[in-house]
């Protein structure tokens, strides 16, 4: 889906953010009051937000995990009390939010102005269940290629634009100290399955999934990785793993890794994390498996604002989730999360990503190509898929099971967890 490219069409001014959005009117109780839950990325947005806000709404900010989101809003459904009114979590959050039995999310069709939607074109697709919005995109994670200019000019690479060509090209680092990445956690099925589109939580129908890790889309991934792994110029521990940073990552051996556009930011710049120096590091496109239609980027993250259906404020609470995902101040922060969803937003964040010294190119031309190739194939689903990686893909990629028998295991974990939500499931 042309997610960016629609967006900044859509664009009709930078200021629009809160444009048509109202402000959460006073009850017979006073001023509006608001909790935001959120995880520690977005307190800053959420701090800022609080300080702009006062004298008009009480706004209060707890911080939790984002993988706890779920947990959380379960215990509040069965006390009936104590949810926030807006809250920070995943896709697949507000899928469980929205459903009946739940009924946590909010429909922010008519609480948000069609400007806003708008202004972010298909970056808000994830948020939209028949014709109705039940949240808003915070940003992409769009996967890129992030590679070492000094290791290629020194090893004489030349980037790779598919992913036979990533493969080859990761062969030719046997032997020499470097690694192309690791990849022992979510980042496997982001940079690969869901790059190729393999189907494992694609929605044929309102309650019909398709997990079908029989699929060619599915075998080939294994097929082309494998030998990587096979080979060590791949790890089979996570990107974070303690051991793997102080081993590869923080000795500067990494030559190149596919990972969300947030890893330059995130993961390879911080001295606490891979610590690679300044002026090395560059962004290309990803990998393509194919041409033309199979030609896809994967997604690591790219979190959402749901408002609760609980709320007492519930026009305060929607501005605060507009002004959360659109506002300027957001866009231009030092501490923003890389590629805000919003159009106008986005191109505020370009401005400053494009310049930055610390990247060898610039870094937001493979970004904004990713972010109009996210793969579609796998929708926001009601049972713990993400979580399902953990327990049994990433497990058996760790203790070095074969990828193929990582993905078989991960694919009837799920198969069995889906009917418990209301699926029926399809596996051809």
């Amino acid at each position: 889906m042309k997610r960016l490219a629609v967006a900044l069409v859509a664009v009709v001014a930078v200021g629009v953010a809160l444009t048509g959005c109202s402000s959460g009117a006073p009850s017979s109780s006073g001023k509006p009051s608001i909790l935001i839950w959120a995880d520690t990325p977005r307190i800053p947005q959420a701090t800022e937000y609080q300080k702009e806000m006062k004298g008009k709404v009480d706004v209060k900010i707890e911080t939790i995990a984002q993988a706890d989101a779920q947990t959380k809003i379960s215990l509040a459904n069965r006390a009936k009390k104590g949810w926030p009114d807006i809250i920070f979590g995943a896709p697949a959050d507000t899928a469980q939010f929205k459903d009946p039995s739940n009924g946590y999310a909010a429909d922010l069709t008519k609480l948000v102005s069609k400007k806003i939607f708008d202004g972010f074109g298909e970056g808000n697709s994830d948020c939209l269940y028949d014709g109705k919005y039940y949240c808003l995109k915070n940003d992409l994670a769009n996967t890129v290629l992030w590679y070492n200019t000094k290791i290629f000019a020194q090893l004489g690479l030349t980037v790779p634009t598919t992913m036979q060509e990533f493969a080859d090209t990761a062969m030719k680092l046997k032997g020499t100290g470097f690694s192309a990445g690791a990849y022992g956690d979510q980042l496997y099925y982001a940079a690969f399955l869901q790059s190729s589109e393999c189907p494992l939580a694609d929605l044929t129908a309102a309650n019909t999934v398709r997990i079908a890790p029989g699929d060619s889309k599915c075998t080939r991934v294994a097929k082309t990785i494998q030998p990587l792994l096979d080979a060590g110029v791949i790890d089979k521990r996570s990107p974070f793993d303690a051991g793997f940073i102080k081993d590869v990552a923080a000795q500067d051996k990494v030559a190149m890794t596919i990972g969300p556009s947030w890893w330059g930011d995130f993961v390879i710049r911080p001295q606490a994390s891979w610590n690679v120096p300044a002026g090395e590091i560059a962004a290309a496109n990803m990998p393509a498996w194919g041409t033309g239609k199979d030609n896809k980027s994967g997604a690591y993250g790219g979190g959402v604002f749901t408002v609760s259906s609980h709320s007492k404020f519930p026009q305060a609470a929607a501005d605060a989730a507009v002004w959360m995902t659109t506002s300027n101040w957001m866009a231009t922060a030092a501490t923003t999360p890389t590629f805000p969803a919003y159009g106008p937003a986005n191109k505020l964040w370009e401005a400053r990503i494009s310049k930055d010294a610390y990247y060898a190119n610039n870094v937001y031309t493979a970004m904004a190509a990713g972010a109009n190739n996210i793969s579609q194939v796998d929708r926001p689903v009601r049972f713990p898929f993400n979580a399902q990686f953990g327990a049994t893909l990433s497990a058996d990629i760790n203790n070095g099971k074969s990828l193929s028998v990582a993905l078989d295991d991960y694919a009837k974990s799920i198969q069995g967890l889906a009917p418990q939500s209301g699926y029926k499931v399809v596996t051809k």
